[in-house]
């Protein structure tokens, strides 16, 4: 057997496995991101700013499994047409540009959580910056025109190449390939690390290291409440970072011509991506007793309790106002008498 046999069978072979690896992730990114966007939207007590905006990361995150995991099990399973036609469905399906459109919208909508966890913390008195259901539809909207925007020079370089029999970035000059990889170390690596980082530490600072010493039963609850919904998105975002930070690098790397970039770490940071996208619904459930509650019901398909909405998505106890998040537990009955609209 010759070496470029080798070298086929090798690709082959590799190609199967992430194939399966793929197909497994993204049927457990379906299933799970679903779960979550309908416990949130058919549960009331689960209709709070963050966890609209954990739907919104759901959305994307199912975005992003369908979009980049396709291109691993269309490119060994089927022949991909060539030609004019080959190219457009590069551009819009299998070259897995749409997949990076709701990366960037997953990135938004973490940088979202990240702020309005530090208002309601910080500033939980103000009016002006709480998040209502305009405001959330607005950053929604925005974040998925903002990802368009973002993703253009690769649906434009994305194409049909013919030596590969598969879809690749075919920039007009390298310079132009090289400014997108450094740009997307910047939108999806430095600017939202740092905005999340110096957003929770504040956050943290304030929850754990102030003096939070509360006399009321009330204040007390509600001090837990921000706690546990601020330990789950910053478990969320370290996941974030954590596979973020390993598929830049590989792409860095090659930049600056440390690495020379192969179909290898093309499909391991693919993986990082698309695995992230598929863990989350895993640590809402591991995070949160009430988001393990509704979900059971939802499997079980029990009777839901229809809970009162609280005024503008959130409850106010003697005059403070913080949302009820995904992982909450409500205070004793006779601890919010007076609290629902």
């Amino acid at each position: 057997m010759n070496t470029q046999q080798t070298l086929q069978r090798k690709m082959s072979s590799m190609y199967i496995g992430f194939t399966v690896l793929f197909s497994i992730m993204i049927i457990f990114n379906l299933v799970g991101n679903t779960l979550v966007i309908l416990v949130v939207l058919l549960n009331r007590s689960m209709k709070t700013p963050t966890n609209y905006l954990l739907v919104n990361l759901a959305s994307a995150d199912i975005v992003v499994a369908i979009f980049i995991g396709i291109q691993f099990i269309a490119t060994p399973t089927f022949t991909h047409p060539q030609g004019n036609l080959g190219s457009v469905l590069c551009k819009i399906i299998t070259g897995g540009t749409p997949g990076w459109v709701g990366a960037v919208a997953s990135v938004f909508s973490l940088v979202a959580i990240a702020i309005e966890r530090y208002w309601a913390v910080l500033h939980p008195h103000s009016q002006k910056i709480k998040l209502t259901k305009t405001k959330i539809r607005i950053l929604a909207l925005l974040s998925w025109i903002v990802s368009i925007i973002w993703a253009i020079p690769g649906f434009w370089a994305t194409t049909y190449v013919d030596e590969i029999k598969g879809c690749s970035h075919s920039f007009s000059k390298p310079i132009y390939a090289k400014l997108y990889t450094v740009g997307w170390s910047v939108v999806a690596g430095v600017i939202p690390i740092g905005i999340m980082g110096a957003l929770y530490s504040k956050v943290v600072y304030r929850l754990w290291f102030v003096n939070n010493a509360a006399t009321e039963a009330t204040q007390r609850a509600l001090l837990r409440y921000r706690k546990r919904v601020t330990k789950m998105v910053i478990f969320v975002t370290v996941v974030y970072v954590l596979c973020w930070v390993p598929e830049l690098l590989i792409y860095l790397l090659g930049f600056t011509g440390t690495i020379t970039l192969e179909a290898m770490h093309h499909a391991i940071a693919s993986a990082l991506i698309v695995f992230n996208s598929s863990i989350n619904p895993t640590v809402y459930s591991l995070q949160s007793s009430k988001f393990r509650k509704h979900l059971g019901e939802l499997i079980c398909c029990r009777k839901r309790n229809m809970v009162t909405p609280f005024n503008n998505s959130g409850f106010t106890l003697e005059g403070r106002t913080d949302l009820i998040e995904m992982g909450q537990e409500m205070p004793s009955t006779a601890a919010v008498i007076g609290t629902y609209s």
